[in-house]
């Protein structure tokens, strides 16, 4: 994550900062999600929430986000097909543990892609899924969107399509790869 400037390490802190964030604030409303919980003014890792989460525990939003940063973490353009073909994995493997609790569309997608999905089966189950409700721009996709940034932060281009092509993973409706890339 070099920048060329010797400002690596700072760069590194603020990528750590991003993902340490989005983990710790993802945990801090699992409890409170949906109105799960009245909210009285003060924050805190209560846990319950849709997926009755432990205190301290994140939801499906980190969990598909890690397996993006995992991915990215080995260097890779998460443009190509094999970087899609891991994260789909990823994805697919996260969800055949039965996790607590999913996004409906998200949740859609990955039943009908199966425990072995690549890119190619999840983007065609979430058209097959777009086509069956009309609609599959939820905020899913972007809510996983922090590593994907990060793996892309010198090249806007290519953080635009990496953006758009992880979220068709699971959102075959453009409006949500295009509220990712943003």
């Amino acid at each position: 994550m070099a920048d060329g400037n010797g400002s690596g390490a700072l760069v590194e802190d603020r990528a750590c900062g991003v993902l340490v964030g989005g983990v710790v604030g993802d945990a801090l409303g699992a409890g409170y999600e949906f109105g799960a919980a009245p909210y009285g003014g003060w924050p805190q890792m209560i846990g319950g929430g849709l997926g009755h989460f432990d205190p301290g525990e994140w939801t499906d939003d980190t969990a598909q986000a890690l397996a993006i940063a995992r991915v990215a973490a080995t260097g890779a353009d998460l443009r190509d097909p094999e970087a899609l073909d891991a994260i789909a994995a990823g994805f697919a493997e996260w969800f055949a543990g039965g996790p607590a609790d999913v996004g409906i569309q998200t949740s859609r997608v990955l039943a009908r892609a199966g425990a072995c999905a690549d890119a190619a089966i999840m983007s065609t189950a979430a058209r097959a899924v777009h086509e069956r409700t009309g609609r599959s721009a939820g905020n899913g996709s972007l809510m996983r969107t922090g590593p994907v940034a990060l793996a892309h932060l010198d090249d806007v281009q290519a953080l635009v399509e990496a953006a758009m092509a992880v979220s068709a993973l699971t959102h075959h409706d453009p409006l949500a790869g295009e509220g990712a890339a943003l």
